[in-house]
Order: C-alpha cells, then sequence, then structure tokens
C-alpha cells in the first residue's frame, strides 16, 4: 500500500491541513512547514510542525508571511526538508 502524506506550507497549508485531520481523512499522514512556532498547536492536532526560521539555526527574527521571506528560508534547508519529507514517508 502506497503512503499518502500531504504537506501543509504556510498558514494557509498549516489550516488546511487541520481542518483535513479533523474531518479524519484515512490513511493520511500529515506535516506542516511555517515561519512560526506552532508547536503547541501542532500537538494539539498531533500534526509534526517545522519552523523554518529554526531550522536556519535563526533566533531573534519575528514570524513572517513575507513570500520571498520563506522561499529564502526554504531554499537554505532544502536537503534538512527532503530528509524530513522521506523520513515521514518511510
Amino acid at each position: 500500500m502506497s503512503k499518502i502524506l500531504i504537506i501543509g506550507v504556510g498558514d494557509g497549508g498549516r489550516k488546511s491541513i487541520i481542518k483535513m485531520k479533523e474531518n479524519g481523512i484515512p490513511n493520511v499522514d500529515y506535516i506542516t512547514f511555517n515561519c512560526f512556532d506552532g508547536k503547541e498547536e501542532a500537538k494539539e492536532h498531533d500534526i509534526p510542525h517545522y519552523n523554518l526560521i529554526e531550522m536556519n539555526g535563526l533566533s531573534g527574527i519575528s514570524n513572517t508571511h513575507n513570500p520571498k521571506v520563506f522561499a529564502e528560508l526554504a531554499e537554505n534547508v532544502k536537503d534538512q526538508i527532503k530528509e524530513i519529507i522521506k523520513e515521514h514517508l518511510k
């Protein structure tokens, strides 16, 4: 059986993942990537969450909704993102 992994990116992606999880779509795993510390919310919904700011080893910068900054942060850690996705597909 193939594994389905749905990845939520950004705030809209996070909200969509939460809705899907709440609706109980079977045989699906979820993860989210964002630029804020959503650990508590993700924990509440049992969804692994990855903060691109933390993944870049940065601190002292605020959450961002700027797509250019988000893209740059993701590009900086693209190999880590690939590994995270591979790990969740096992």
